[in-house]
């Protein structure tokens, strides 16, 4: 897989999505999706991509992201039981006979100029990481790239803006 180092701007807000795009290269993945703890999504594998029998279309992207956000919310209610919290999720499997679908929990924040609801803090964005795969893809390489993407993705959702220093030039 190929590491892809730029980070594309859309209107003013970081793209997420050439983050997931590797994930498209895993034998079995069918798409992949990050979306906020409130079902809104911030990124997801595209059709129209170079792998054109994957990803998703807007609507079923709006969908998988509520899907995956509900998990999140089960899994919350389940670990706040038992003295834990959903952020703590470490590989969440919704298995169908045509499908399989992972989760796992993908850290906290999201780029900066992301909209969200009034009164909503970027840094406080929980999010979550779906991925939609075939039947009898292999569940340990899965996760390994899930868990792999979800490490390197962090700084790119709780990256804040630059702001100059107090009595500090711009060197000129």
């Amino acid at each position: 897989m190929t590491q892809n180092t730029t980070t594309p701007q859309q209107g003013g807000v970081q793209s997420l999505e050439w983050l997931l795009s590797d994930l498209l290269g895993v034998p079995g993945v069918t798409g992949a999706l990050l979306a906020a703890q409130d079902g809104l999504k911030l990124a997801y594998t595209r059709q129209e991509s170079q792998f054109a029998d994957q990803g998703f279309d807007v609507d079923t992207a709006d969908r998988v992201a509520s899907v995956i956000s509900g998990m999140y919310a089960l899994t919350n209610g389940m670990a706040v039981m038992r003295g834990g919290t959903a952020r703590d999720l470490q590989l969440g499997v919704l298995k169908h006979k045509d499908w399989t679908l992972y989760v796992v929990s993908a850290g906290r924040g999201v780029p900066e100029g992301t909209p969200l609801g009034p009164g909503r803090r970027p840094c406080d964005i929980e999010c979550t990481l779906g991925v939609l795969t075939s039947p009898g893809a292999d569940e340990g390489a899965i996760g390994f790239e899930m868990r792999k993407l979800v490490k390197s993705m962090d700084r790119h959702l709780r990256t804040p803006a630059r702001r100059p220093e107090p009595g500090l030039t711009d060197g000129q």
